[in-house]
């Protein structure tokens, strides 16, 4: 019997606590109770400007978002023209690039010309002006050695009649 008794004195303490436990909680849950319903009285009078505030910040996201939109397609259209305008400025640089590369071509090939006309005219002269002049030169300087060979009578020196030489040679 003593094991039934001490078994029996077990439960009830174990029973006690639970009882002691579940009022703890009931009293938690009151208090709880409580302070939400002491809550909800000082968050009541805050909904409706809460309610406000969230109307206007929607009223204000979706104007910056049509603006926003607006903004884009604007965007996008000063993207195209400025697209269409550099295509046409790379048109425009070819163009003038391949004009500028035919003008150079032309250029050399009149400067080819003119120089090849420059060489026959020097030619000519060469031929025509400056080797009649030399053997005029020459002819002269013979007869001025024949005349004062005629008329001087003496031989002329060696570094003379080198330099006579000089004169028929060059």
């Amino acid at each position: 019997m003593a094991s039934s008794d001490t078994t029996f004195i077990l439960m009830a303490i174990a029973v006690l606590i639970s009882s002691v436990a579940l009022l703890l909680s009931a009293l938690a849950s009151v208090g709880t109770y409580l302070a939400v319903r002491k809550l909800q009285s000082q968050v009541s009078p805050l909904v409706p400007q809460v309610t406000e505030f969230l109307v206007n910040s929607r009223v204000a996201l979706d104007e910056a978002l049509k603006q926003f939109r607006e903004t884009g397609e604007k965007t996008h259209a000063v993207l195209d023209d400025l697209r269409a305008e550099v295509a046409g400025f790379s048109e425009a640089r070819k163009e003038i690039t391949d004009r500028v590369q035919a003008q150079i071509q032309r250029i050399e090939l009149v400067l080819d010309d003119s120089l090849t006309d420059i060489q026959e005219v020097v030619s000519v002269v060469h031929g025509g002006v400056i080797k009649p002049i030399r053997e005029v030169t020459g002819i002269l300087a013979g007869l001025r050695i024949a005349v004062r060979s005629f008329f001087g009578g003496r031989r002329p020196s060696v570094a003379q009649a080198t330099q006579d030489e000089e004169i028929f040679i060059g």
